[in-house]
């Protein structure tokens, strides 16, 4: 196993070890990887991933990286939650099957939940057709004990036993591990308790480490290309003299990225306008989709765009969510900039910080996150490393990921590649930037 961390190596063998398990480490801790190495080790061949929609190809690119050369390729079928509930496979017998995001099944009564795991969690869904069902999620119960319900019902009832020796029902799981009140409509769910006899009965089962003890193995900042699902940019062309630039734009970057590569790409970025703004906005739905996932860790995360459309979709669906969101484009005043920079690192309750990359990319402290999302990149890798350098500065305890976000099948993949090896090499070289 190349290319590991000697903490992956060892995630890897632990599910290669397991029927059923649960890998809960950390977003950015890599259990992508881990996972196809360990289904390499035990010669899956046909294998199934249940992941979010937007997702999908970025499983498939990840088997391209991950999957070792000297063992045959497995059939590999990748599909949204939202599919596998409308039971899109026909003969889902797999070998493995991978529940990427696990949290999206932790509901009972939920149509995916009940496709995955049985209408009663009982373990008579999809996953009774897998030889082996591994889960993947950094927020394995991201608001009490009683979401773990569902995972261990339905692959480890041995584990979650009633008093009568019989798998412990729903809200018998819930009584337990969880204080329960009335809120004049019904009866709640709020904080856990028992959680040390819980944490010892579901050992077997979960697997989780955090950033802060792998932080030894980690470099201290790491660039890698999150490819996206996104509406055909043809779509948002009203006009045919605009599908028309569009292809034009497209072809001519595709001819620089090629013969002169990223450094070319700056000579020509005032003529492709257009084919970056509607290529960003392709992309909006799916980067809404991956952020709101991503906040269901608790982290807290700093968003980079270019264009303003982009910063005002990104902002206004994360705030109609009830995320707190503070944001900084070359309009906002100088007196709220630091202001919403405070917030967003003092404030509990502030989760994301979306800033325009030609305003927000230097001289800023956002420490209180370690994450960073290149909604859109800027064609001088120096600066997307200068954003960067936001979360990884004094004032930080963990390792950083930078995730550079592209359309996948566009050009925006090829120059998104291209950029993120630029930032690689600048960091390997110089440090943070």
């Amino acid at each position: 196993m190349t290319d590991l961390y000697p903490y992956q190596r060892a995630g890897v063998a632990w599910l290669a070890q397991q029927k059923t398990a649960l890998l809960a480490d950390e977003m950015g801790l890599g259990k992508t990887a881990q996972a196809i190495m360990a289904a390499a080790e035990i010669g899956a061949h046909r294998i199934g991933v249940v992941c979010p929609a937007s997702l999908r190809l970025n499983w498939r690119r990840e088997f391209d990286r991950w999957w070792p050369d000297w063992i045959e390729r497995p059939l590999l079928y990748v599909e949204s939650y939202d599919k596998v509930a409308r039971h899109c496979w026909r003969e889902p017998n797999f070998d493995l099957l991978i529940i990427d995001e696990a949290h999206y099944a932790k509901t009972p009564t939920a149509a995916r939940t009940k496709a995955l795991y049985g209408k009663s969690a009982d373990g008579s869904g999809l996953v009774s057709k897998a030889k082996r069902t591994w889960l993947l999620t950094g927020t394995p119960a991201p608001n009490n004990p009683a979401e773990l319900w569902t995972h261990l019902r339905a692959l480890r009832p041995e584990i979650v036993t009633g008093a009568n020796g019989k798998p412990a029902a729903y809200w018998s799981f819930v009584k337990r591990y969880c204080h329960t009140f009335d809120n004049g409509f019904g009866l709640q769910i709020g904080k856990g308790r028992r959680l040390d006899e819980l944490k010892k009965i579901i050992a077997p089962f979960i697997l989780r480490r955090t950033k802060a003890e792998v932080l030894k193995d980690l470099p201290e900042v790491r660039f890698d290309v999150l490819p996206l699902d996104g509406i055909v940019a043809g779509n948002m062309l009203e006009a045919d003299h605009l599908v028309a630039m569009f292809e034009h734009d497209e072809r001519l970057a595709l001819k620089v990225l090629r013969e002169e590569g990223v450094d070319g790409l700056r000579k020509i970025a005032s003529h492709v306008a257009t084919l970056r703004r509607l290529t960003a906005m392709a992309k909006v739905p799916a980067l809404i989709e991956w952020i709101e996932g991503f906040l269901e860790s608790g982290e807290k995360l700093v968003v980079f765009a270019h264009h303003r459309d982009v910063i005002e979709a990104l902002s206004e669906a994360l705030m109609t969510a009830n995320f707190g969101v503070v944001w900084i484009t070359g309009d906002t005043p100088q007196v709220f900039r630091q202001a919403n920079v405070d917030l967003f690192q003092n404030g509990p309750l502030c989760k994301v910080f979306i800033g325009q990359l030609q305003a927000a990319g230097t001289g800023l402290t956002l420490t209180a996150a370690s994450t960073v999302l290149l909604a859109e990149q800027s064609w001088v890798p120096a600066e997307n490393v200068q954003a960067a350098a936001r979360v990884h500065r004094i004032g930080q305890k963990n390792a950083c990921q930078v995730w550079s976000a592209v359309l996948a099948g566009s050009i925006d993949e090829q120059v998104g590649a291209a950029l993120t090896r630029k930032m690689n090499d600048l960091v390997q070289l110089f440090g943070s930037v």
